[in-house]
């Protein structure tokens, strides 16, 4: 009988412990909305400009910081095939509210929506018909090196190409159905 409540007693400190940590201490992981349903793009005098919804979310207990976020474009035939984290806006498509790229941290358990503006302004890019993969990569604070969160891709139909490569203009990322 003693052993039983010695082994319930263990049973339950541990469930306790392990509680605590799982609800306060756990680190977890930065993930990224599934689908992007419209952008905004301009390529035009030497500057590429992508603007992008994003939708962070902290799977874990503490909050995470991003230090820095960065866009992969590989079809980018050029050495420098990033864009950087420049800016956040209110709008998408618009200049309203723009500040400053700066990090920001995301509390435990948490979602944060941000418009993220990312440039090149050494590039000589232009969009042509197709599809454009891209990886988002963030630089964390607990973290030395650029991590990717989430693949996605820009559909640049025929419809589109012409504000693409003249405009900053907002545009539908749907699939055109066969």
């Amino acid at each position: 009988m003693n052993c039983t409540a010695i082994i319930i007693s263990i049973s339950a400190l541990a469930f306790t412990v392990f509680s605590f940590w799982w609800m306060n201490w756990r680190k977890g992981t930065i993930r990224l909305g599934s689908n992007l349903r419209s952008y905004a793009a301009c390529a035009s005098q030497n500057r590429l400009l992508i603007e992008l919804p994003l939708i962070f979310f902290n799977t874990g207990a503490v909050p995470l910081v991003v230090e820095n976020l960065r866009l992969h474009l590989p079809k980018i035939t050029e050495e420098n095939k990033y864009l950087f984290f420049n800016a956040t806006v209110a709008k998408l498509g618009t200049d309203e509210n723009r500040g400053f790229a700066k990090p920001f941290s995301i509390r435990g358990g948490d979602v944060l929506e941000i418009i993220c503006e990312f440039q090149n302004t050494s590039t000589s890019f232009k969009f042509e018909e197709g599809e454009y993969e891209y990886k988002i990569q963030a630089l964390l604070g607990h973290k030395e090196d650029w991590l990717t969160l989430r693949e996605y891709s820009i559909n640049a139909r025929g419809d589109a190409l012409k504000t693409l490569n003249e405009r900053l203009i907002t545009h539908d990322n749907q699939k055109m159905q066969p």
